[in-house]
């Protein structure tokens, strides 16, 4: 299947921004057999006090495109392209623009040590996106929960959230949270924005989001998505303390629409509590609970298994063994994609795999260093997450801000869906497979309408014949509204209705037709130029 379109920037005809210009050149396409000279030759005999410019070379003799050369101010131009654009033999015009050379191999010192990018495909999806925008231009927020971080790292702190309706050290609580000064983020333990300068959180959040293309260090997952960090977390209960803070930042934003609060995507748990069913643990159950909770306005939760060779099904595992759709379990694999030695299973519990040996990553005192374990596969896992939201596409970015319950459980499953298989997972984990984001971004290009192969098609029509319900099993290209017709033999409509296909559902529409007389009727779907048709026997008592 193709990955995404390769078109991705129009270099004849932008957007007309005054005072943008990047150059002193203009574009033009003038209609079939219009000769350009004598064209501007006409214009500038005609107008007052015109802006003198001159044809440059023709662009195009396919398309008739010329470029007009001046050299004024950007205020000349933008004259120019006003004067012209609407008259009738103008079909386009603008600036000619320069382009920016993609380089998706980063120039960061450690990039070419980080086996793991490559391994998951994620250097292939930057051709794409890089993170840290959706479609629509929401900043996309990953959580990270730990004891410390080294705030100032160079290769974190330019990626690092900041409440901006919070004035720092003030003493006042501005956005009424409930917290003083959060600023950076919280600390867990005096509820003060001061983070421990600590190794496990700088190292995970490095993985997630280190700064990159920056000629230094190494590469995150997400260029430029913002880490919020919430450290001090140890005890249960600030761990569901710092889950309801990351609530209340997401409904906020949901419920002002982006005004307010804060786009949290998801959040990186990588600790948990060996040997311990969730209900055996002091709270652990409430724990559980506020994976749903968060999930209802759109956060996911991806928490790591426990680094020892145990079925997690069997021995227990907290937070592993929560059962939500909203949350994601993460075992580790190796350079041989192996289940590392030490790390947990359970073919429920335990979802996906990901790279987590020798993992490079950012560490207290501006170090860098390779780490293992299952802490360092789960934000592979959360950072992928935090990706894929900044596919750019519209419908995406739209539904998640307006079923973003669904689009998160929906985003799961498309995870999940696109792994690479892995001998010795398949009845280990819930998916089988390890991280492969390419493969999930492609999957989840068929749900934003650019896969090849889409069709409107009636699948199924049942029971058929009839003397009642009627169940009408559907595909369609895209998840535009659609006319639903009944039509009798003669060719008369006998019953409409619109419908819009669902994004987080089956397409199958249910009716009534015991209303129908007996006899031969056609069932029809279309929009536009598109349309399917099936037949439809309806027998039995109806009139």
């Amino acid at each position: 299947m193709k990955y995404f379109s390769t078109i991705l920037l129009s270099l004849l005809f932008p957007l007309l921004i005054i005072g943008q210009s990047t150059s002193s050149n203009i574009l033009i396409r003038l209609q079939e057999k219009v000769d350009a000279y004598d064209f501007i030759d006409t214009y500038q005999s005609l107008s007052r006090n015109p802006v003198p410019f001159t044809v440059g070379r023709q662009v195009s003799k396919l398309l008739n495109i010329y470029s007009l050369e001046y050299s004024g101010q950007a205020e000349d131009g933008a004259q120019i392209i006003k004067s012209l654009r609407g008259n009738r033999s103008v079909l386009e015009i603008g600036y000619d623009v320069p382009a920016t050379y993609r380089n998706t191999s980063p120039n960061d010192e450690f990039f070419n040590d980080q086996w793991n990018l490559e391994r998951i495909q994620l250097p292939q999806v930057w051709e794409e996106t890089t993170g840290g925008m959706t479609a629509n231009g929401d900043q996309i927020v990953i959580a990270v929960l730990e004891k410390g971080i080294e705030l100032d790292h160079p290769d974190i702190l330019e990626n690092i959230w900041r409440n901006e309706e919070e004035i720092p050290n003030n003493g006042r609580d501005d956005d009424n949270n409930g917290y003083i000064d959060d600023y950076f983020g919280l600390n867990l333990d005096d509820l003060t924005d001061n983070h421990p300068v600590l190794s496990h959180g700088t190292q995970v959040s490095g993985i997630i989001g280190a700064k990159t293309n920056n000629s230094i260090g190494m590469a995150g997952i997400n260029w430029d998505a913002k880490i919020l960090f919430l450290s001090g977390v140890d005890l249960s209960s600030e761990v569901i303390e710092a889950y309801e803070y990351l609530y209340n930042l997401r409904k906020k934003y949901n419920e002002t629409n982006g005004r307010e609060g804060a786009f949290v995507v998801v959040n990186n748990n990588s600790f948990g509590w060996d040997n311990t069913r969730p209900e055996e643990l002091r709270m652990g159950t409430e724990l559980c609970e506020m994976y749903n909770i968060m999930g209802e306005v759109g956060i996911l939760s991806v928490g790591a298994g426990p680094n020892n060779d145990v079925d997690v099904e069997i021995v227990g595992d907290t937070p592993t063994n929560c059962t939500s759709d909203f949350f994601i379990g993460v075992t580790s694999t190796d350079r041989n994609d192996e289940k590392a030695r030490d790390g947990g299973f359970g073919g429920i519990s335990i979802d996906i795999a990901a790279p987590g040996e020798n993992i490079r990553a950012t560490d207290k005192n501006r170090e860098y260093g390779e780490f293992s374990g299952t802490s360092f596969a789960t934000p592979h896992v959360t950072g992928a997450l935090g990706l894929m939201y900044a596919l750019p596409c519209g419908q995406l970015a739209n539904d998640a801000k307006n079923n973003p319950k669904q689009t998160a459980a929906f985003l799961k499953n498309i995870l999940l869906i696109g792994t690479d298989p892995i001998r010795g997972l398949e009845d280990r984990t819930v998916s089988g497979g390890r991280l492969n984001i390419f493969e999930a971004m492609t999957n989840l290009q068929v749900y934003c309408g650019t896969s090849e192969g889409e069709r409107l098609a009636i699948v199924n029509l049942y029971p058929n014949p009839t003397s009642g319900q009627l169940a009408l099993e559907f595909e369609t290209p895209d998840f535009e509204a659609y006319q639903l017709i009944i039509s009798n033999s003669l060719g008369q409509i006998i019953f409409e209705k619109n419908i819009t296909p669902p994004r987080f559902a089956a397409p199958i529409v249910e009716e009534d037709v015991s209303w129908l007389a007996a006899g031969i009727y056609t069932v029809s779907l279309l929009r536009g130029d598109l349309q399917v048709s099936r037949r439809l026997a309806v027998y039995g008592t109806n009139r």
